[in-house]
């Protein structure tokens, strides 16, 4: 142990916990409520921490998209609670390995593409919310990406590099603040929050309000699209963070850890955690780190530390690495193996379904149909 090993083990953990604030302001312009989600990361922390597992949750844009499409917040949230009881399933019974297996390399791929256009959707959106923040946000995460091609923590890099430049734009040449009565999107449901944050205050608790789940039409397709998404991010993301970190990843446990974090979230309003690509594998002992970044990320968000954030940084502060994470890191590379993988034209149909109906779901299944039945129609 050393000191450039603790200083790169600690700019992993803040860097990380940077990403995530604006993501976690992005669920609640979403609808979402902030204060549940600390239950989630506290759950993933142990979770690492009894498994071994490298990869950490956390917010993640393109799974709160994908969860709030509806704009009915208890649709949502049921939504979330069927997908985490559907992917636990999985998970004890090595369900997630099998259904990649299923499906295909190619139908996976394909999938993930159609996630990484979906998510250059919102960077889209968050250019017409905000055009000078997301502007200064994509070009510096793009400067960084380049940079720090070549370099281990280039994920690291790129979400610190972009947050940091769009924000201090924001706040210091701009000299504006976030106006947190307007950060809910038009035409959303909410929980109205008391903004109380001393967690020893009867009001901080009363924030906390279980919603009824349901179960429509809408509820399901909505968890079978968080579900396959959380499929194609597990595998995916969680095999890119182990080996980053030179080891590998036990995508049952991982979707068990996921899948137990929701619930709790969930069940007060809050939104969904999913595997991360995070920069906390390039660090040194990357299972401790990960775990330190959820057990701090928890604890930040409960004691309300990273609610009072709100106000100084832009959720469009994201939007840079969402361009990154979206068409360079998710969409191009997914493609390739679509081009590259047997029975190719069920990727491209996964792809362009998802794309289309901003549900992975319904691209996974006519991925599916098209590689086991397309040959009847002369598609492959």
């Amino acid at each position: 142990m050393n000191f450039a090993d603790i200083g790169a083990f600690v700019l992993a953990v803040v860097a990380v916990i940077i990403n995530g604030v604006p993501q976690l302001l992005y669920a609640q312009a979403r609808g979402f409520a902030i204060k549940p989600a600390g239950f989630a990361y506290l759950i993933g922390a142990f979770g690492n921490l009894l498994t071994g597992s490298v990869t950490p949750i956390s917010s993640q844009a393109e799974t709160i998209t994908v969860a709030s499409v509806n704009k009915n917040l208890r649709n949502n949230v049921s939504s979330i609670l069927l997908a985490a009881l559907l992917m636990c399933v999985l998970g004890l019974f090595g369900g997630v390995n099998m259904i990649a297996e299923f499906a295909g390399p190619a139908v996976v791929a394909g999938m993930m593409s159609g996630v990484g256009l979906m998510l250059a959707g919102v960077t889209l959106d968050m250019f017409n919310q905000e055009k000078r923040v997301t502007l200064v946000s994509v070009i510096s995460a793009m400067i960084a990406y380049v940079i720090f091609l070549n370099d281990g923590n280039k994920v690291v890099w790129t979400i610190f590099i972009s947050v940091v430049i769009a924000t201090v734009d924001f706040l210091f040449i701009q000299k504006r603040r976030v106006d947190m009565s307007t950060l809910v999107e038009d035409g959303r449901e909410a929980i109205e929050m008391s903004g109380e944050w001393r967690f020893w205050k009867k009001a901080y608790w009363s924030d906390f309000k279980l919603i009824k789940p349901t179960l429509n039409v809408a509820v399901v397709l909505g968890a079978l699209s968080i579900m396959m998404l959380n499929v194609g991010a597990n595998i995916s993301f969680g095999g890119i963070t182990a080996s980053i970190a030179g080891t590998t990843q036990n995508y049952d446990h991982l979707s068990i850890i996921n899948a137990l974090a929701d619930v709790p979230s969930a069940l007060f309003g809050g939104p969904p955690i999913e595997a991360i690509i995070s920069g906390t594998a390039g660090a040194p002992w990357p299972v401790l780190c990960g775990v330190v970044f959820m057990l701090v990320t928890g604890l930040l968000i409960l004691t309300g530390v990273i609610g009072r954030l709100g106000k100084y940084l832009p959720a469009q502060s994201i939007s840079g690495f969402l361009f990154v994470i979206g068409l360079i890191m998710t969409f191009a590379p997914n493609l390739s193996t679509v081009a590259a993988s047997d029975g190719s034209m069920s990727g491209y149909i996964a792809l362009g379904v998802t794309a289309w109906s901003k549900n992975p779901f319904l691209g996974m299944v006519a991925g599916i149909v098209v590689k086991y039945f397309g040959s009847f129609f002369g598609l492959v």
